[in-house]
């Protein structure tokens, strides 16, 4: 996958793409909130001038960011939850590509962990609706498995999603803060057991 690559239309351009590319690089170095787009366009090697010729303001960079990759990634995610059985398997699949998607850009995972939650209202009114089309996602996943009689008949499909996003959003920040990271497929089958498990699935060899 190409990250700076929109949703639907043709690739980025390759100017804009640098852009994107050396926003990550600084934000995650800095922050988004310590960086600044002099910072950014050194990174990338054009004039600051260059960037607002892309986006009008610091904000869109990181409402970018969010909005090509995250949406990207959910465009993904649809297709090969379909193809898998409802229930554990699929609930297996989507933890298997949350953690693989953070897995291949770090300095992205690192800037999405700090500023999933940002405080700035504009950051967060361009940020949101995003992430919460992926909340859409593992709502369905759960509410799936939940019809099909793959998990309790009486779990609260909301607490699920927040359960299965906290775990997994607690495990991906530990890797991005990690002096030494740990690699982070190697929690991919203990963690969708234990989700599984906490949704009422029985996984074979479980008593019965």
């Amino acid at each position: 996958m190409t990250r700076a690559e929109p949703q639907g239309g043709g690739r980025v351009g390759g100017k804009e793409a640098r852009i994107l590319q050396a926003a990550v690089s600084v934000f995650a170095e800095n922050g988004y909130h310590g960086s600044s787009m002099a910072q950014v366009a050194a990174e990338a090697g054009v004039a600051t001038g260059t960037i607002y010729l892309y986006f009008g303001r610091k904000q869109d960079l990181l409402i970018t960011l969010f909005q090509r990759n995250l949406g990207e990634y959910i465009e993904r995610c649809r297709p090969a939850l379909n193809a898998e059985a409802v229930g554990v398997p699929r609930l297996r699949r989507m933890v298997s590509m949350h953690l693989e998607f953070f897995t291949e850009d770090r300095a992205l995972a690192s800037v999405f962990q700090i500023h999933a939650r940002e405080p700035d209202p504009v950051l967060r009114a361009g940020i949101q609706p995003t992430v919460a089309a992926y909340f859409d996602l593992i709502s369905e996943v759960v509410q799936s498995g939940v019809d099909n009689g793959a998990f309790a008949h009486d779990l609260d499909p909301r607490l699920a999603r927040d359960m299965f996003f906290g775990a997994l959003d607690e495990v991906v920040t530990r890797w991005v803060r990690a002096q030494h990271p740990f690699p982070l497929m190697s929690v991919r089958a203990p963690l969708a057991a234990m989700l599984a498990r906490g949704f009422g699935a029985q996984l074979s060899g479980d008593p019965s």
